[in-house]
């Protein structure tokens, strides 16, 4: 078979599983297990609690330090509320372009793995190749960090982690980290026409949201990270509910807050100082009235920033690999921050264009599918 009809085939049995974040990634695993286990490799899982989910890690070549390790996600986002013009979980080539969920974000890098792994395999390997999918990535990154932790503690560690996320096959050797949760707001409700007697919780989430509103203030001016866009840290709130009525005192208002962080800068510090200001200036008065009354902070979501390794040569040798001049920094967050905090050097590299992922008939060009096969096998013989 070809190149591209082997990464279509592999892409067309991925996207048939529907693996959105909710439900269950073993059968994909299976499915993994089931392709490579022809070309000698060696499986290890890493299971949730719940064990309806894993990561997998998929080994070929000896078991010594170094090599490489090509990381992807298992899990997309859901498709309800998107137009689509055909099933989603049924792979379309519409003129050299596959459709479905996942093609871009990120069942193609994951069909590249799959379709380099027979030649990867075939060659006399002096380090090992590894394929490292993983689940929850779209629930905030929640699911690879035992896989990268034992990968960092090995003794196979690898000298590289490549994670496949939609750069256009450009590299990312750098991105803000994030952090995301919501803030519980308990208020005692009663009759408008007696505000002073209750605590109103719209009105604490409006003096909360409004000392963020001046950290944002702060962030703009604050430190910068040249190349990212926009090259200073960011926080927002996007969501918010509470009260029942429009004459009775809220008892209850939750909002929805993120922060991205440029490398170098303490997400944990800004969030302290959010729960500072919540303790220290608005609890009192809150307790004043009733005891029961607070403000809770709960994290939902912690995804490391990516920073450059700062490895000249290994940098131009894996430019040289793209055929680019320079590597590029974002402001999304992926799972490279988390290889890296466990000691792996990690960029990201990946076919397909970030815009596309999410979006009703996401698709990836299969020349671009064909780049990256190209470049699994070129670094692999590399670095391998």
């Amino acid at each position: 078979m070809t190149i591209a009809n082997d990464v279509t085939r592999h892409l067309a049995d991925l996207i048939a599983f529907p693996t959105i974040s909710a439900v269950s990634n073993l059968d994909l695993l299976d499915y993994v297990e089931r392709e490579a286990a022809p070309f000698g490799a060696r499986f290890k899982r890493f299971p949730n609690a719940e064990g309806d989910k894993a990561n997998l890690l998929v080994t070929v070549g000896p078991e010594v330090k170094g090599g490489v390790v090509f990381s992807g996600h298992t899990d997309v986002v859901p498709t309800q509320g998107q137009s689509w013009t055909g099933d989603p979980w049924t792979l379309r080539n519409n003129n050299g372009r596959l459709i479905g969920r996942g093609a871009t974000d990120m069942k193609g890098f994951l069909a590249c793995c799959l379709t380099a792994l027979p030649e990867l395999s075939s060659r006399p390997l002096k380090a090992p190749v590894h394929l490292a999918f993983s689940y929850d990535e779209e629930v905030g990154c929640t699911g690879v960090g035992a896989m990268a932790d034992w990968i960092g503690q090995s003794h196979m560690k690898p000298s590289l982690a490549v994670i496949g996320e939609a750069t256009s096959m450009d590299m990312i050797s750098a991105h803000k980290g994030g952090l995301i949760g919501w803030v519980r707001i308990k208020g005692k409700p009663g009759h408008s026409s007696q505000p002073d007697r209750y605590v109103n919780a719209v009105m604490v989430a409006g003096d909360l949201i409004a000392e963020i509103n001046r950290i944002r203030a702060e962030m703009r001016s604050g430190p910068q990270f040249e190349g990212l866009d926009p090259p200073y840290s960011t926080i927002q709130v996007n969501q918010i509910k509470g009260g029942l009525h429009g004459n009775i005192v809220a008892e209850a208002c939750d909002f929805f807050w993120e922060m991205r962080i440029i490398p170098g800068e303490s997400d944990l510090d800004v969030l302290a100082r959010m729960e500072r200001f919540a303790k220290d200036v608005l609890e009192p008065a809150m307790k004043a009235v009733d005891p029961e009354t607070g403000i809770v902070f709960e994290v939902q979501a912690r995804i490391p920033g990516l920073k450059p390794n700062g490895d000249d040569a290994l940098d131009a040798e894996l430019l040289k690999c793209l055929g680019r001049t320079a590597p590029r920094y974002v402001s999304y967050g992926t799972e490279a921050g988390i290889f890296q905090n466990a000691g792996v050097p990690s960029v990201v590299i990946g076919p397909g264009d970030i815009a596309d992922a999410h979006q009703p008939d996401e698709s990836v060009e299969i020349a671009e599918l064909e780049r990256c096969v190209a470049f699994l096998h070129s670094l692999g013989n590399r670095c391998c």
